[in-house]
């Protein structure tokens, strides 16, 4: 049994009976069996942590003012301009169809020029409208419709969207919509999908249940037939393979989907760009060097790094260890960086398990200790998702991005 009206089984109509009971003090009108069968369906007919659930999400609705802010939130003009996404049309079924064309945001932009809370602000009026939308379309189409198709694009993915700090402040989004709106993703398709995914994903993924990542589709390049089994033509923007269109004849049909772009940098908020709170600090002494070790379990990880140093440039560098000698490969040769002017970053991929030496280089400098903060990671890739991806997946959607890769 489906779990949803007119298909469930005694058991579930005994529970959803018990359901509606144990929160009948805070139920209204418009709370009907639709809804409430929604989170007994995200927690697995568990209903204690249904209630949990249900009771969490009302009452954070009611802390964030949700009925006022949607009739008075205005996005700031960076989120109305830059934050990508929109509604296209509905599926063959009257669902609402949400294209984000996720690779077109510009990650470190939007974070060094708002406020996470206004993006939350943004997300939640976002999904209620959508709420009222699905209402709107079960009234004209005398069925119920409550959950959403969205074609989640990754051409121009690169590097800065699994960023740290974009990763954290996307998955409280994540974790927002999976909280306070189950079941509301009915498919989630990824188009364009670059080998870079499989490490995104794999971080973001612990802010989605499984249920929600069982709905997400990785359809790489060749997407289009597939969208059109799904939603018709007319329904979607020419750009993924349907024919609606601007009236300039632009196939991404941006008078209804927001593809984002560069953010100019007189947006951005100086405090938020020298903002190293998530940095570990470290102190190398003159005419010495501090190597940093990680290991690698997983082919096809890569290794990121962001640092910053304090008053004058500071070496940098990674290698290999070869067996439990002492001898280093080179991966990425030392060089000196001007970190003190500009906070480095960059990434290497690395296709063979073993320890990885990062190294601070400041043996040239007999004068000056330098001063660093810096952030490593070790991005291992989601092997589910690396094997949908296939061989021919580029490393990066977008061709003119530079990725090492050894």
């Amino acid at each position: 049994m489906s779990g949803r009206v007119g298909d469930l089984s005694p058991k579930q109509e005994d529970g959803l009976k018990e359901f509606r009971k144990n929160v009948a003090d805070v139920l209204e009108a418009h709370h009907d069996d639709h809804f409430l069968l929604k989170w007994l369906r995200a927690r697995h007919w568990n209903l204690k942590k249904a209630e949990e659930m249900l009771r969490a999400s009302l009452k954070y609705k009611k802390q964030m003012n949700v009925v006022e802010l949607c009739k008075t939130w205005k996005d700031p003009e960076i989120i109305d301009k830059y934050f990508v996404g929109g509604i296209s049309g509905f599926d063959k079924e009257g669902s609402p169809v949400w294209c984000e064309p996720f690779g077109s945001l510009d990650a470190k932009g939007i974070i060094y020029s708002t406020k996470t809370s206004d993006l939350i602000k943004n997300k939640i009026v976002v999904s209620e409208n959508m709420e009222t939308l699905m209402e709107e379309q079960s009234k004209k189409l005398g069925r119920k419709v409550d959950s959403v198709v969205v074609v989640f694009d990754l051409e121009h993915v690169n590097w800065h969207h699994v960023w740290k700090p974009f990763v954290d402040v996307y998955g409280q989004i994540l974790s927002l919509f999976e909280a306070n709106y189950p079941e509301a993703l009915k498919k989630c398709f990824v188009t364009r999908a670059p080998r870079l995914f499989a490490v995104g994903y794999n971080m973001m993924k612990h802010f989605l249940c499984e249920d929600t990542r069982n709905k997400v589709v990785v359809l790489g390049n060749n997407f289009e037939s597939e969208l059109l089994k799904y939603i018709d033509a007319d329904q979607l923007p020419a750009h993924f393979g349907g024919t609606l269109r601007d009236p300039d004849g632009n196939p991404r049909y941006t008078t209804k989907v927001c593809y984002g772009g560069k953010i100019p940098e007189s947006y951005y908020s100086r405090d938020k760009m020298q903002n190293t709170e998530n940095m570990k600090s470290v102190t190398v002494s003159r005419g010495s060097s501090l190597d940093l070790e990680y290991t690698v379990d997983i082919p096809g990880t890569y290794i990121s790094w962001e640092f910053q140093s304090e008053g004058a440039d500071v070496g940098f560098g990674i290698f290999k260890k070869d067996g439990s000698d002492k001898a280093l490969t080179t991966i990425l040769p030392t060089s000196r960086c001007k970190s003190n002017i500009v906070i480095e970053d960059g990434q290497v991929k690395v296709e063979h398990p073993g320890t990885y030496v990062v190294r601070f280089d400041n043996t040239y400098s007999w004068v000056k200790s330098k001063k660093i903060k810096y952030s490593i990671e070790v991005l291992p890739p989601d092997n589910e998702v690396e094997n949908q991806l296939g061989n021919d997946a580029p490393e990066l959607a977008n061709e003119s991005s530079q990725i090492t890769q050894l």
